[in-house]
This record gives C-alpha cells, sequence and structure tokens, in this order.
C-alpha cells in the first residue's frame, strides 16, 4: 500500500479545489519531504473528515490541491478528557504527545497542591499535540483547554470521572459505557491525602492502573488507551 504522508489544517474538504496558505505545511512539503506535483497526501481538517488530494501547484506562498476521494469517518467517537497535573518539561511535553497518539480528545492542563509549577508554553504544546495527531493519523486533532486548578477541574469534569491513584480499586473492575469519560491524573509525587479525600467524597471512580507505580506521564498515556478502547 502506498504510503501517503498526513497533514492537519484549516482545510475546506467540501470544495474540490483546496489552497494551502499554511506555511509550516508548505515547508514540509517542498523543503522536508521535497514532493512534487502530481503526488498524493491526505489532508484532514481535524474534525473527523479527510481526504486523499493530488498536488495541482507548488508554488513560493501556496500549495494547491485536487480532492480524489474521501477517507471514512471517525468509528470510535468516545471522548476521552485528560485532566493531568503539570509535570517538568520534557515530561509533560512526553504525555502530550502519547495521549494523542492514544486518541484523547481534550487535554487540561491541571495545577494540583504537588504540581512543580512551570512556564507554559501554549504554542509549543498545541505544535506537538499536532504532530503527533498527524504521525497517528488521527482524524480529530484534540484541543489543548487552559490551565485549572484542581477544585475547578472536578467541577468542570465532563461524563463519568476516573481518578487514579495506587491506592485506588483495581480498575478491572471498572466497566463504563458513558461516550464522555474524564480522567484525573496526578503530578510526579502523587495526590495530596486532601486532594484523595475530595476525590472519595465526590462521584468519581477511585481506580488504580495495576501493581506497578508509573511515572504520571506514562499512567496518563496507558489511562487515555483503556479508556478510549477498552471501558
Amino acid at each position: 500500500m502506498l504510503k501517503r504522508h498526513y497533514f492537519i489544517g484549516n482545510f475546506d474538504l467540501n470544495s474540490k479545489e483546496i489552497i494551502c496558505l499554511d506555511t509550516e505545511i508548505i515547508h514540509h512539503i517542498k523543503d522536508v519531504l521535497k514532493l512534487k506535483e502530481g503526488e498524493e497526501v491526505i489532508l484532514c481538517d481535524g474534525e473527523g473528515k479527510a481526504a486523499i488530494v493530488k498536488i495541482e501547484k507548488i508554488a513560493k506562498k501556496e500549495i494547491s490541491f485536487f480532492v480524489k476521494n474521501f477517507l471514512p469517518g471517525v468509528v470510535n467517537d468516545r471522548k476521552i478528557v485528560l485532566y493531568a497535573a503539570l509535570l517538568k518539561r520534557d515530561s509533560f511535553e512526553w504525555l502530550l504527545e502519547k495521549a494523542t497518539e492514544a486518541g484523547v480528545s481534550v487535554i487540561v492542563p491541571i495545577i494540583s497542591e504537588r504540581t512543580v509549577k512551570i512556564g507554559l508554553n501554549e504554542k509549543r504544546w498545541q505544535k506537538i499535540i499536532k504532530e503527533a495527531a498527524e504521525q497517528s493519523q488521527s482524524l480529530i486533532l484534540p484541543k489543548l483547554s487552559p490551565l485549572q486548578n484542581f477544585k475547578d477541574a472536578l467541577e468542570n469534569k465532563n461524563g463519568v470521572g476516573i481518578f487514579f491513584d495506587p491506592a485506588g480499586e483495581n480498575i478491572k473492575e471498572v466497566k463504563i459505557a458513558n461516550s464522555t469519560i474524564s480522567l484525573f491524573i496526578g503530578p510526579e509525587g502523587g495526590w495530596t491525602d486532601k486532594e484523595i479525600e475530595i476525590c472519595k467524597k465526590s462521584d468519581l471512580h477511585f481506580v488504580n492502573l495495576g501493581v506497578s507505580i508509573l511515572r504520571a506521564e506514562t499512567a496518563a498515556t496507558v489511562a487515555v488507551y483503556l479508556a478510549k478502547n477498552i471501558f
């Protein structure tokens, strides 16, 4: 099967001819991949629609495509919202990348009591999410929400909430039919006793991810995958 490169952008896939003015995509096609006119790529609007297109013309500041045919739509429409405590820069960026590949819908950075507060770089975070979505050929581009504190996150959660902690019940016991699931993953030092008590008094499921103690970024990735495909 011919491998086609995959790009997510603000594309109007209702039109047969698409003009791309995105400088990053143009640079990637022209200078990195060195694709030529007549070659085919996949364009996605990030909202669930994608099409195989042929490169019609490559100019200095724009590329035009012709839509050949559409790809099947989203099969698994379960919405996964990940509330993830901020981590050190490299760890949090790894979390963004892998959670996106695992199928997350929305990522909400949160500040917990043990969060090591770092400088926010939302522009870079958005770029990491977009590149991970393109790499995994996701039809949905995950949304990055503004930073929230722990209490606000609990109040704003959507659907069924799952709070992950090593002291929680076995994850094998969790069966969820809801189409929206909110996952709560703590910081490197774990949740505080106060946060755990708040969780237990709420309507969240209090569960663990098995006998191994996972790094926060690993736990987030595993949790997203399980919620998307197994629960």
